[in-house]
């Protein structure tokens, strides 16, 4: 679990740099840019970036934007931003009261995403921190990943479902999922959630996968 959940941190890790950018508003349409000349274009940008400083000193100081104009900056990026920090800071907390460490004090959060990497080999050791850490690096990897737009990654897998012989067995990395996509993929169960009035695809959570790995007739193997 200590990889997977390691590169759950990585990229969070990653993303995390990509929040100032995302911190603006949509980018101008294109046609509207098309007769900028190039200092022009410069001047916007320069005045873009000293009005989003003064709105986040604004928004520090507690001040925000009077009546129905635009929000000054995306929220939901905001709110994703405070979430990631506050729970990395609480799962911090609670790696070190079981391990006997003391948290870090005025600590970045990727400081202490990167302290908690580092600790991932102890944190291991015991059963239910592991799974609490890295459901939340999970959870938090995901979050960061769709606020700043990033698709998430499909892997298409080189062997054929057991159960309906199509070559349609996907793998979800940030879900850490196993799914068949065939929407025609049925079985004979009848409590199986693919015999739903609206039907499921199967999907298999990484945990299984020996299991599964050991009902495939054909080589195993992965195509980005």
């Amino acid at each position: 679990m200590s990889q997977r959940t390691y590169d759950h941190f990585a990229a969070l890790r990653d993303a995390l740099q990509h929040f100032d950018t995302a911190l603006l508003p949509g980018t101008p349409r294109r046609w509207a840019e098309q007769d900028l000349t190039p200092q022009q274009r410069a001047r916007l940008d320069a005045r873009a970036v000293e009005e989003r400083h003064a709105k986040l000193h604004n928004l520090a100081r507690g001040l925000k934007a009077l009546g129905d104009g635009k929000a000054p900056l995306r929220l939901e990026v905001l709110d994703a931003a405070a979430d990631i920090t506050a729970s990395v800071a609480e799962l911090e907390d609670a790696v070190c009261a079981v391990l006997g460490l003391t948290p870090l004090e005025r600590a970045t959060t990727t400081d202490r995403i990167r302290r908690l990497v580092d600790l991932l080999d102890r944190i291991d050791l015991h059963e239910d921190l592991a799974e609490h850490v890295h459901s939340e690096a999970l959870r938090l990897r995901r979050l960061a990943s769709s606020t700043i737009g990033d698709a998430e990654v499909v892997r298409k897998l080189k062997f054929r479902c057991h159960i309906c012989d199509a070559t349609s067995m996907r793998a979800f990395p940030e879900r850490e999922l196993i799914i068949c996509v065939n929407p025609d993929c049925q079985c004979n169960a009848l409590d199986c959630p693919c015999q739903w009035e609206r039907p499921q695809r199967h999907r298999w959570p990484f945990d299984q996968w020996p299991w599964l790995a050991s009902l495939l007739d054909e080589g195993i193997g992965v195509e980005a």
